[in-house]
């Protein structure tokens, strides 16, 4: 329906102003998860969406205010709409352009963010900020009471906002995915550009090349060798044809395909990529194999301190592809494994294309982790909990904190052992020594080793923690030689050196910067 000042068309502005919000709220959310794919979801990326897409606001309510003085109200509004559209259209093919990793190869990190960011968003957001000045315009040339009519037209795009957040944040994310959903604000934005503007006819010629590429897109994303597919592909559309399971979900893009292992070439294997990191290898055939170095520490901690038990039971932070959690029943069938897994689709991404049978023994509380730990009855214990829910890109920083350990210990068993991987630079050390720190306030024995066989080094490494109450030296965990240990102990000095890393600070609920000790490590990423 057309809305026009003569035929109703007192509300106009205010129709105006609380759709363009709405549209910038949903590319803000939209653009984390776009960027998410290949640049990780870190603090970097969000401090680069926000301030990127706050700075094209800024700018556009400048240019709008002064284009608004100059122009027609009903020819700029339908132009500043049809040019949102293309330029939100846009986005996709720059950012399949900036997916590309030489682009911006040497680049620090942040740096990349943000230029990547930039480049991608700052057009459109300047075009979509540009509406608000001049419905504030019409809206004021209309004789009503200035304090009034400005007001208004704030209040309906602060409420335009929030509608958009939520409706982008709890529903079609999921549903359409993050390309799509610009495809769908595109052609939003192109049919009020009918609604308001002058120039109908090309505004309608462009939605209805919108609404033909949005079919293609959601009817025959993976179709090969095709006219459709080649526009696909140059919109960064194209589906993913090599995933086994491809989807958005309310967290994160969730990916499964198939490769060769890296440690055994005639082994085929499947692995599961979350946004831009790869979370886990599974192997169909052999639930017992073990792709990652730091898994292959968490197998020989595990058999040193319980192997002698015919049953145990476990407690994992984070699913990811499930593997750990696999070998734990492949290597004491009939043992109680429990999962906390925030992702639904996580989890429906194993059972269809990892391998995990529905009817699993695994329990998975489909919740976070802290929140499946408050909830778990006071008698439950464990023998084993493993975290395995940290990255370079991204930390929850409640699971690290003193009071988080504290109820992890609530549910260990006397001899129980928990056990994370860190990921941090040795040179930095800053997370590492800080949670270390934080884990000797609540267990009595603390180890650290790292996936390197030669020791610590200068450069991003995985670390494994073990802690427990009851001691394991370090000859228990090297069945024969050093070389047996997929890792190496951190010595006496190493641990003296890390204590100063972090400068005794003491992760708790109230005061946990993750991020801030990570930042070093994420600045230097290749």
């Amino acid at each position: 329906m057309e809305v026009r000042e003569e035929s109703g068309g007192r509300y106009t502005p205010h129709i105006v102003v609380f759709f363009g919000s709405a549209c910038i709220m949903v590319l803000e959310l939209v653009a984390g998860r776009l960027i998410a794919r290949h640049l990780g979801n870190s603090l970097y990326t969000w401090t680069s969406v926000i301030g990127v897409i706050l700075a094209g606001i800024s700018a556009g309510n400048y240019v709008g205010g002064r284009l608004a003085d100059r122009w027609p109200h009903d020819t700029l509004m339908g132009l500043l709409f049809l040019c949102s559209s293309a330029l939100c259209l846009l986005v996709l093919p720059i950012n399949r352009l900036f997916s590309d990793v030489a682009l911006l190869e040497g680049v620090l990190w942040p740096v990349r963010t943000f230029v990547t960011v930039l480049a991608i968003f700052a057009l459109p957001a300047i075009a979509l900020g540009a509406i608000s000045p001049v419905a504030a315009k019409m809206a004021v040339d209309r004789g009503d009471a200035v304090g009034n009519t400005i007001g208004s037209v704030y209040a309906w795009g602060a409420i335009g906002s929030i509608v958009g957040t939520f409706v982008t944040g709890f529903w079609i994310i999921a549903v359409l995915g993050a390309k799509d959903v610009v495809l769908v604000i595109a052609l939003c934005l192109a049919v009020m550009s009918i609604c308001v503007g002058r120039w109908r006819w090309i505004a309608s010629v462009w939605a209805v090349i919108l609404g033909v590429i949005l079919c293609v897109s959601l009817l025959c994303g993976p179709v090969q060798g095709s006219e459709a597919g080649t526009i696909l592909e140059f919109l960064g559309l194209r589906k993913d044809s090599n995933g086994l399971f491809v989807a958005d979900s309310n967290y994160q893009f969730i990916c499964v395909s198939e490769q060769a292992s890296q440690q055994d070439s005639s082994r085929t294997i499947r692995k599961l990529q979350l946004d831009y990191l790869i979370h886990g290898y599974v192997d169909l055939n052999d639930p017992g194999y073990l792709e990652y170095a730091y898994e292959k520490l968490y197998r020989e901690a595990v058999r040193r301190y319980l192997g002698s038990r015919k049953t145990i039971s476990a407690f994992f932070i984070g699913g990811g592809s499930y593997t750990f959690p696999r070998w734990v029943l492949n290597e004491w069938p009939g043992s109680t494994v429990h999962v906390a897994e925030i992702d639904p689709l996580v989890l429906e991404a194993n059972h269809r294309a990892l391998g995990l049978p529905r009817n699993t023994p695994i329990r998975t509380y489909l919740a976070d982790a802290r929140t499946a730990v408050d909830e778990l009855p006071s008698g439950v214990r464990y023998d084993l909990a493993v975290g395995d829910a940290f990255n370079d890109l991204s930390v929850p920083f409640h699971l690290t904190t003193l009071q988080f350990n504290e109820k992890i210990a609530g549910h260990l068993s006397s001899g129980g052992v928990y056990l994370v991987n860190v990921i941090d630079d040795w040179a930095v050390g800053r997370l590492l020594g800080a949670y270390v720190s934080t884990l000797q306030k609540t267990f009595r024995h603390v180890k650290v080793l790292c996936t390197d066989r030669s020791g610590v080094h200068d450069g991003r490494q995985t670390f494994v923690l073990i802690a427990s109450m009851v001691p394991v030296s370090s000859a228990d965990l090297q069945p024969g030689h050093t070389a047996e240990l997929e890792g190496s102990f951190l010595t006496e000095q190493d641990m003296i050196v890390l204590a100063s890393k972090s400068r005794g600070l003491i992760l708790t609920d109230d005061y946990a910067p993750v991020e801030n000790l990570l930042e070093p490590v994420v600045r230097k990423r290749d």
